[in-house]
């Protein structure tokens, strides 16, 4: 393929995905064969120049699915799928059709079902494992210490029959949860806008890979990855699966809950990577 048709096709795509992962290759394929290095930087940059111009994807929307939804705004940057194989080294997760960042549901599920069981801990007078706590819940054993009655981490809200209620919401290794935990998509997404090119500098890298003494003349090797920037609004949506009959007092009560646990997780803990760094974190 000429330059001047690989020029062409960069400037005709809209889709993120298509570009990072598989059409900017097409760019750098001379280099490629040469077995010539590409730098991230100059890859993850050329990526944001081909995006330049474009204009704001659609929204996507869930009709006549969700019975609960909120929205959030990134409170500082976002990585997510940065594990995902990669050209680059450090992957990011796009939506397999429509391109854009997305958040998946199994991960929210797994951030509220997190925050519920930090909260039955919480609420235990004596020590417990997470990893033992976790287990009795998905074997759905006995597990007579635990209060009638407990407060979410982090917040006001109560739980009745926290047991009982966290099963229905998640379900055991016997049943499926009551409670549909759906992809988060961005209210609005501006490829030209929305992406950014991070940076991580390890100083020690010959310390963890070669295990020579941490010292300082050892030379930093910076590692540049692909992020969302802060401030990018996300809807979270849930819903509920026809599973078994719920009285609708019970329906809300259960969609309200996983709502307060997934917002608390979202706020004080974050999803993707580095969350320990502040990314991922909501507002």
């Amino acid at each position: 393929m000429k330059v001047k048709e690989i020029k062409q096709l960069l400037s005709q795509a809209d889709n993120p995905a298509l570009l990072f992962n598989k059409l900017l290759l097409f760019k750098y394929a001379e280099q490629i064969s040469k077995g010539q290095e590409i730098k991230k930087k100059d890859y993850i940059e050329s990526f944001l120049e081909s995006l330049r111009g474009k204009g704001v994807l659609k929204q996507l929307k869930l009709e006549g699915i969700s019975k609960e939804s909120f929205k959030l705004k990134t409170a500082y940057r976002l990585v997510i799928g940065a594990g995902y194989p990669s050209f680059v080294e450090n992957g990011f997760l796009f939506h397999h059709i429509y391109g854009i960042p997305y958040i998946p549901g199994e991960t929210l599920k797994g951030l509220a079902r997190f925050v519920f069981m930090l909260s039955i801990a919480e609420s235990l007078k004596e020590e417990v494992k997470l990893s033992k706590l976790e287990e009795d819940l998905s074997e759905e054993k006995a597990i007579d210490v635990v209060p009638q009655k407990i407060k979410i981490l982090f917040d006001d809200y109560e739980i009745e029959n926290p047991v009982g209620t966290f099963l229905k919401i998640f379900g055991s290794k016997k049943r499926r949860g009551q409670i549909i935990f759906f992809d988060a998509y961005p209210v609005s997404f501006n490829p030209s806008r929305d992406f950014e090119i991070d940076i991580m500098n390890p100083h020690y890298g010959e310390y963890y890979q070669q295990n020579k003494a941490p010292a300082d003349w050892l030379n930093p090797t910076p590692i540049h990855f692909l992020a969302l920037r802060e401030g990018i609004e996300f809807e979270f949506s849930l819903g509920t699966a026809p599973l078994e009959p719920l009285r609708e007092e019970e329906e809300s009560i259960l969609l309200e809950t996983a709502k307060r646990l997934l917002e608390i997780g979202l706020k004080n803990f974050g999803v993707g990577s580095k969350k320990l760094k502040g990314y991922g974190w909501f507002k």
